[in-house]
């Protein structure tokens, strides 16, 4: 085999690297990216100048990994690949949601005490959440995590708390 056709190999298999980045293939062009490699390798090889082949063989993986690792950081950045990309949220400049354990309000030292929740016990308050049986209610102008008696609570009801057992707010639903 001659040189062009080696060189001809060769860049045919940079080329299916690239492919591979944008060609959903599961790796069949990956595969037939190193047979070219080999190929080309195997084309150059003399066995009284090795030099080459040896060259062709440590230059075809770099030139692939750094085909592979350039394009999958520049690629996304470009207009055309941020429609391959999927984003989250956050990376589209939109707020993401609080969770509930963002909202919730704990003290400095990270969590609530007995002692802190104690004065809840007989106090009203609305049903953020469902509760079937835990989730979100407001009493005192706070949200607080409540688990009901084993009943199931729709959101935006009456709810009183009738128990306090360490940090477990328990609350039943007020008839009105």
């Amino acid at each position: 085999m001659s040189w062009e056709y080696a060189i001809l190999l060769f860049v045919f298999g940079v080329l299916l690297v690239v492919m591979e980045l944008f060609v959903p293939s599961f790796g069949l062009l990956s595969v037939a990216a190193i047979v070219c490699f080999a190929a080309s390798v195997y084309g150059v090889y003399d066995p009284k100048r090795p030099a080459a082949a040896i060259a062709i063989a440590i230059l075809a993986p770099v030139v692939a990994l750094s085909v592979l690792y350039y394009g999958l950081k520049l690629v996304p950045r470009t207009s055309w690949g941020r429609g391959l990309v999927l984003r989250t949220p956050q990376d589209q400049g939109v707020a993401a949601r609080p969770t509930v354990s963002e909202t919730a309000s704990l003290p400095p030292a990270g969590g609530t005490t007995e002692q802190e929740l104690a004065p809840l016990v007989g106090k009203e308050g609305v049903a953020q959440s469902e509760l079937r049986p835990a989730g979100l209610a407001l009493i005192d102008g706070k949200r607080v995590d409540v688990v009901t008696e084993g009943s199931l609570i729709p959101p935006a009801a009456r709810v009183r708390v009738v128990a306090v057992e360490g940090n477990r707010v328990v609350v039943r639903r007020v008839q009105v």
